[in-house]
């Protein structure tokens, strides 16, 4: 992706019909990484909010962030890479590039057309069977084990690490693992997917996205401050 000014965009905002236009043309797939990456931005952007004015029922992701460093300090240094890398791979996704060759080999992974690394010839998947099923029942899962830890009399700390670790392993680890080795696809593309997406429509919003994280890096080392 090249973060560079989109006069179309520009257009659009200031023609209503572009504007309409531009919606009216949004894939069912586009639509599913839009409502899945701006539930997840709800649940941690909430829980941040919340605890700046009273205590939230979930611990929030800085705060199980910050006892992670307080536990093991080079997780500091872990977590600043990997926003790093986040805001690069934003910066220079490459939604239509589908193989990776290898000089004189054939290539040997594609990506499909959500996004993610695959085996699969061509990046040809399929949607598993009852695949538009996996995000509420995955929601539903979370939800309970971190209730279910709560009610087990986990600490808030635990509790965290049930809910945001589930998070990353149903929404990043079991998708991509699917992708890869069984040529099978979830409904939602990746989140670079989408801010590729996003940025087609809207360039600001993926600017705005890309300030968040800079400021969210800042947030993690320097925990609990500001």
């Amino acid at each position: 992706m090249t973060l560079t000014r989109n006069p179309d965009s520009d257009q659009a905002l200031s023609h209503p019909g572009r504007w309409r236009d531009r919606v009216a043309c949004v894939s069912s797939s586009e639509w599913w990484g839009y409502a899945v990456w701006l539930f997840m931005g709800c649940v941690i952007g909430v829980s941040e909010l919340w605890a700046v004015a009273g205590n939230p029922w979930w611990l929030t992701i800085s705060a199980t962030v910050g006892h992670l460093e307080q536990l093991w300090s080079p997780v500091k240094i872990i977590v600043v890479a990997l926003i790093v890398a986040g805001a690069i791979q934003t910066l220079s996704y490459p939604p239509r590039q589908r193989e990776f060759r290898l000089p004189d080999r054939r290539p040997q992974r594609w990506r499909t057309a959500k996004g993610r690394l695959t085996k699969a010839e061509g990046g040809r998947t399929e949607e598993f069977r009852y695949a538009r099923w996996y995000f509420p029942i995955a929601v539903v899962l979370v939800a309970g084990a971190g209730a279910g830890a709560a009610a087990l009399g986990g600490s808030k700390f635990a509790v965290g690490y049930v809910i945001y670790g589930l998070i990353a392993v149903a929404f990043l680890i079991i998708p991509n693992v699917l992708a890869y080795w069984f040529a099978r696809d979830v409904p939602f593309p990746t989140l670079f997917r989408t801010l590729d997406d996003l940025d087609s429509r809207w360039h600001p919003a993926v600017v705005i996205i890309l300030a968040g994280l800079t400021v969210l890096a800042v947030h993690l080392v320097a925990y609990p401050w500001p």
